[in-house]
């Protein structure tokens, strides 16, 4: 090996050092400034909510429902949907960008051969036999290389590679929560068609009882011929309605057999939800700055603003030199067949230093996409941030309205239905008109429709709220 050279190497790089310190480019570029979970006060917004600090939604969190056909249609999805197989590949590339980008900063070795046939020129370096003539090459041997990093450019770049396979990681839990949450909501409604279903059933009856009233009335000549026509045409526009929930009914079971990754079929498979909805939702108390480690999509988008800051500092790395030792060793000949005799062996060893003189603009606009890329990356972390906490206040919000419009529905049902009964009875004796009937009528189904989807609304909020506190998610390097 050469090492003079190794050691003239060692004594002129801290004169390029000096001579390269500070010639860092930046443009007068500062970094976006990151938002911090303290700055967004909650506290009044929340302080309405049932504090538990136990309250973080659990993986499997969909089981609280208490409905054993939901369990297996997620557990279906999350095993099968191609949304995940997606989310998988996207993480298995970041993973294999980590493994080259860490092996850039350990030596590299490879066995190379080489065989040429060549004609050597008459006035070249070699004499006769073998100037004017053709022979083949051989060479045999193991290369050696191995980037010193000074500058801490391969570290950077494997840094930014393995925040990049966090990101991935954090995507992929975001990928399966959106999953869940999607046929949990597609379940929801399926359970409020049913609940339409048998509102418009009840509907279906009384309608028609009145018919069946209504000509007994006529018959009787208490009623005139009219009013049959308009039973008959009230019924058949309940029927319609009824065919419509149906059809609602038979759309949900498809949305969730295409959410499970199977054919339609699946979906007439499935029996009517029984659901259980939760009587109060609790909040954990470390909001809203927990949820940085609970949000696989704030996780997400601070792994990326990670890879981001370290990418930078790869770009400013590349302006300073660079220094590559290198070494061979092995067998080369001119003709095959002396090829490995011990006097053709090869072997050497230097240094390779690159100066970026002539290639600073390529190098500035390098480094001005990485800045940018960061400035981009901070500005989604702060809106995923934002809109984290914020979903978690529409939740609270949402929740007590509902709390408040239940209250009031379940008392304007049970007066609409004691008006239908009274009004019922009054229509039977003779006292009341069809007219009283059918508005006593329509104020119950009214109630009824309304309760059923106060109900759905209920059950949607509490996967709101699964969803806001992060749906279970625990980052890998805590699972460890």
């Amino acid at each position: 090996m050469n090492i003079p050279m190794l050691r003239r190497t060692a004594l002129v790089l801290p004169f390029f050092s000096l001579a390269f310190a500070g010639c860092v480019d930046r443009g007068g570029w500062r970094p976006a400034a990151q938002l911090e979970p303290h700055a967004l006060t909650s506290e009044q917004t929340l302080a309405a909510a049932h504090i538990d600090p136990a309250a973080w939604p659990a993986d499997g969190w969909w089981r609280a429902f208490g409905d054993p056909q939901l369990d297996t249609l997620v557990n279906e999805a999350l095993a099968t949907n191609p949304s995940l197989e997606i989310a998988q590949a996207r993480l298995r590339a970041a993973q294999g960008q980590a493994i080259a980008a860490g092996a850039a900063r350990l030596p590299q070795t490879a066995l190379d051969g080489e065989v040429t046939r060549q004609r050597y020129p008459v006035n070249g370096l070699y004499p006769p036999p073998y100037a004017g003539n053709y022979f083949t090459d051989g060479r045999l041997a193991l290369d050696f290389s191995y980037d010193l990093d000074f500058w801490g450019r391969n570290r950077a770049l494997s840094s930014a590679a393995r925040a990049g396979v966090d990101a991935a990681e954090a995507d992929q839990a975001a990928a399966r929560l959106a999953l869940a949450v999607a046929v949990t909501r597609a379940y929801i409604q399926l359970d409020l068609s049913y609940a339409l279903l048998d509102v418009a059933s009840d509907n279906l009856k009384q309608q028609t009882t009145i018919l069946e009233l209504t000509q007994q009335r006529v018959g009787a000549g208490l009623e005139n011929t009219a009013r049959v026509k308009q039973s008959e045409s009230m019924l058949a526009l309940t029927r319609a309605g009824v065919a419509s929930v149906q059809a609602n009914i038979e759309l949900a079971r498809n949305q969730i057999a295409a959410l499970v990754a199977a054919g339609p079929d699946r979906g007439q498979t499935l029996t009517r939800p029984r659901l259980t909805a939760p009587a109060d939702i609790a909040l954990p108390s470390a909001l809203p700055a927990d949820l940085l480690g609970r949000r696989p999509d704030v996780a997400a988008a601070r792994a990326q603003v990670q890879a981001a800051g370290h990418g930078v500092s790869a770009a400013e790395a590349a302006f300073y030199p660079n220094v590559n030792l290198m070494a061979f060793a092995g067998l080369q000949s001119i003709g095959l067949s002396q090829l490995f005799e011990a006097s053709d062996r090869i072997i050497g060893a230097g240094p390779a230093l690159s100066l970026p003189v002539f290639n600073r603009g390529q190098l500035r606009g390098a480094l001005q996409g990485r800045q940018a890329q960061l400035d981009a990356s901070v500005g989604q972390y702060n809106q995923t941030l934002l809109d984290a906490v914020h979903d978690v206040a529409d939740v609270v919000a949402n929740w007590r309205g509902l709390e408040r419009e239940s209250s009031e529905q379940q008392i304007a049902l049970d007066a609409a239905q004691r008006s239908y009964d009274l009004t019922s009875d009054r229509y039977r004796a003779g006292l009341d008109n069809y007219l009283s009937v059918l508005s006593s009528q329509n104020q119950v189904l009214l109630a009824q429709g309304l309760r059923a989807e106060l109900q759905a609304r209920r059950l949607s909020f509490s996967v709101d709220l699964v969803r806001a506190l992060g749906g279970g998610y625990v980052p890998v390097a805590r699972r460890t």
